[in-house]
């Protein structure tokens, strides 16, 4: 089989993957997909068909994003991909996207971040794999964005909080926290807030 036959039928052998990461907002909480969720539920499926998931990084920049109340740097990496799906009976034989990711850390993590979160939709894509997450549902054309002060003060919660950022960008659609619209981030900052308003004075100190 081609690489297409290929991908063909690992669509057909899996469907769709369960949310796995639990993360307590307002509302009581939301459900997130996890990079390590996405490769599990995938991996047997590629192994049996041949497929073998190659990542090039094309070109990254590190920008900084200020820092928080706490005077903790903020790092954001700009990164763009090529993910390949290679035929491993015959490595010439490959199907490829270009991906762009953007991902926000408080120390080194923001590179792997980034390709991870690459590597993830680029396999929801490529196998068409049903999540939930209704992402189009959640775009809002022509939205005001959130500002430099409100998204300071969001990301001041995150690190209060421990909260995980890849999971709000999950949640709210966006690559990053910066493409937040005004009542997303309204949202976001109620959510963090309640998080923190249940943690115990030792969990907030941490």
């Amino acid at each position: 089989m081609n690489i297409y036959q290929r991908i063909n039928e690992v669509r057909r052998a899996c469907t769709y993957v369960q949310k796995d990461k639990t993360v307590s907002g307002s509302g009581g909480g939301y459900k997130a997909v996890t990079h390590d969720q996405v490769t599990a539920e995938l991996r047997p499926h590629l192994v049996e068909h041949g497929i073998v998931i190659v990542p090039t990084l094309l070109k990254a920049e590190s920008v900084p994003a200020g820092e928080t109340q706490k005077g903790t740097p903020i790092l954001r990496v700009e990164a763009f991909y090529t993910i390949a799906f290679v035929n491993a009976d015959e490595p010439k034989d490959r199907c490829e996207m270009q991906i762009n990711a953007h991902a926000l850390d408080f120390g080194d993590k923001a590179p792997g971040k980034a390709l991870s979160y690459a590597v993830k939709y680029a396999l929801l894509k490529v196998f068409s794999l049903e999540t939930g997450e209704d992402d189009e549902a959640r775009i809002t054309h022509n939205a005001p964005r959130v500002d430099g002060e409100a998204l300071a003060r969001i990301l001041s919660l995150v690190e209060d909080t421990s909260a995980d950022v890849d999971a709000l960008q999950t949640f709210f659609g966006v690559a990053e926290l910066a493409e937040m619209t005004t009542t997303q981030a309204a949202e976001a900052t109620r959510m963090l807030m309640a998080k923190r308003a249940k943690q115990t004075p030792k969990e907030a100190s941490e």
